[in-house]
């Protein structure tokens, strides 16, 4: 049976927060064999990923993914991570990516939320209108 990153993630979570902190290092070893056996090393740093999630989650932080055609400036990510905590009325993380196919703008992905304010996309939006 395959699971997922965010699976192993959860499990791993549980894992540690059920352990004495002395012990924790002996579960991060048996979690590292059990990913060997099941041949699903290759998903560490997507567990990693999801594990940071999770930790957020229980701190009451979301986080949010933003991809740019270029890095943004901390002018930038001070307005967008003041718009998003608006918007989720937490506290929000800032991962951001370059994607350079975005042409312009932003694409933000935080959950299963999506604000897609990208040039590439405002192309798209306007061409299908354009051909209906």
């Amino acid at each position: 049976m395959k699971y997922t990153p965010k699976q192993y993630a959860k499990a791993l979570m549980d894992a540690i927060q059920e352990t004495n902190p002395k012990d924790q290092e002996k579960v991060l070893d048996n979690f590292v064999k059990l990913l060997v056996e099941n041949n699903d090393l290759r998903l560490f740093d997507q567990i990693a990923g999801e594990f940071h999630k999770l930790d957020l989650g229980r701190q009451g932080i979301r986080q949010a993914e933003v991809k740019s055609t270029h890095p943004l400036t901390k002018d930038n990510e001070k307005a967008i991570l003041e718009e998003l905590n608006k918007l989720a009325k937490t506290k929000i993380e800032l991962k951001t990516e370059i994607d350079e196919r975005l042409i312009g703008g932003v694409v933000i992905q935080m959950d299963d939320q999506l604000i897609d304010a990208s040039v590439k996309n405002q192309l798209e939006q306007l061409r299908n209108n354009l051909t209906q």
